[in-house]
């Protein structure tokens, strides 16, 4: 008999994929472009992440299945829309990983001062691109371990920061709408990876045992990303400067933090980018594309899809190296598909729910989630718009043969 999993190391299980590696790149990110406005933004993010939880977590319970959150789509909508949430966690990726890789460099970068951020950012992908040949089978554990790490040293560093306070000053800068909007794409990022609870949906007795774990994770993430950002936001550090996480834990930690930080850091966008990019590889071997993207080894490792993201990778590392895109783009073009995935997944829950607070929140979610992607780059809204269009069309062609 398999043992199942209950509340607390289902929620183990789900902070992970969750917390990420947005932990240590959104909270300083957001705070060195828009300063103090920066909590406002979260406590908003946080709010409908939680929400957006529940939503996903009634989804898993309705179809449970190692599909996850697709399972209810194709129920709802169709196969078609189930393949288009696909391609847009495809195009998510082309970007995504870059963002995670660039922030590895940046800490790694004191270590290896005469080499360029976009370089060591390459030395580090080929690092996971080896871990993805060799499929570690201890990396959930290893994640597990790491994001537990992370999290209590945040958690403690920014509780100890906030009890050193004297007084504590808050004002708000000026910013435009445009701003404001940009700054929901970014953080966009600290809600993806709800879409995982379905992938563990089988391992539960009990239907309560979701719920319980769903709500935990949501409050404990939620928690710590608010500590982290009121720590930031009031804490005694250079105002005339970029803030560096690394300020954070020096309180407690001293000289040993840079090491500290470094290590966890850069092992957590590893681990991230493993399970990210491995996933979506399978994912587009699955699709049969093309031949090449097709091709497996005899281990199964999908060298043919894992190939491709490579080349893109790389040449996504050349356009950050001449200035054509920065840190804040790739994150804020990733979360524009990850924002219309999500939306496919909200649209789903309404057409599935009964009426009551979550078919509600689903329908409020989608509303906001729409406005938030209009403050998307053009390009990539005008990808996303191609790519409903392509299913759309297809789907209708579909129905009329028949």
């Amino acid at each position: 008999m398999n043992k199942k999993l209950n509340a607390i190391t289902l929620s183990g299980m789900i902070v992970g994929p969750v917390l990420g590696s947005g932990v240590i790149l959104l909270p300083p990110l957001l705070y060195n472009m828009i300063g103090n406005f920066s909590l406002i933004i979260w406590a908003t993010i946080l709010i409908l992440g939680f929400a957006f939880a529940l939503v996903f977590g009634k989804l898993a319970i309705l179809y449970p299945g190692d599909g996850g959150v697709s399972l209810a789509t194709k129920a709802a909508l169709g196969k078609k829309y189930q393949l288009l949430t696909s391609f847009y966690l495809i195009c998510a990726v082309f970007f995504g990983p870059v963002a995670v890789l660039i922030i590895a460099a940046q800490f790694l970068q004191e270590y290896f001062p005469n080499t360029t951020l976009e370089m060591l950012g390459f030395y580090v992908y080929v690092i996971t691109y080896i871990c993805l040949l060799i499929r570690l089978n201890f990396l959930g554990t290893l994640m597990l371990i790491v994001t537990s790490a992370i999290t209590i040293i945040f958690f403690v560093s920014s509780i100890n920061i906030l009890l050193s306070v004297n007084e504590f000053h808050f004002s708000l800068p000026t910013i435009s709408l445009k701003e404001i909007g940009y700054s929901f794409i970014i953080v966009f990022w600290a809600i993806v990876g709800w879409e995982v609870i379905g992938n563990y949906s089988r391992e539960v007795q009990h239907t309560s045992t979701l719920t319980r774990a769903v709500v935990f994770s949501a409050t404990m993430t939620s928690l710590v990303y608010l500590l982290l950002t009121l720590a930031i936001c009031f804490g005694d550090f250079p105002k005339d400067e970029e803030f560096k996480l690394v300020w954070l834990i020096e309180p407690i930690f001293g000289k040993a933090s840079n090491i500290i930080l470094t290590t966890i850091s850069t092992t957590l966008c590893v681990g991230t980018l493993i399970l990210f990019v491995g996933g979506v590889a399978r994912l587009i071997t699955s699709l049969e594309l093309t031949p090449f993207t097709s091709t497996v080894t005899k281990t199964g490792v999908p060298i043919g899809a894992l190939n491709f993201l490579s080349i893109i990778y790389i040449i996504t590392l050349f356009l950050v190296y001449f200035d054509y895109l920065s840190l804040d783009n790739l994150v804020a073009f990733a979360d524009g598909f990850f924002i219309a995935n999500a939306l496919i997944g909200l649209v789903t829950a309404i057409i599935l729910f009964e009426k009551g607070f979550l078919r509600t929140s689903a329908i409020i979610l989608t509303v906001v989630f729409s406005i938030i992607l209009l403050f998307s780059n053009i390009f990539i809204l005008a990808v996303i718009f191609a790519l409903f269009i392509f299913t759309y069309l297809k789907k209708q062609k579909t129905q009329t043969s028949s």
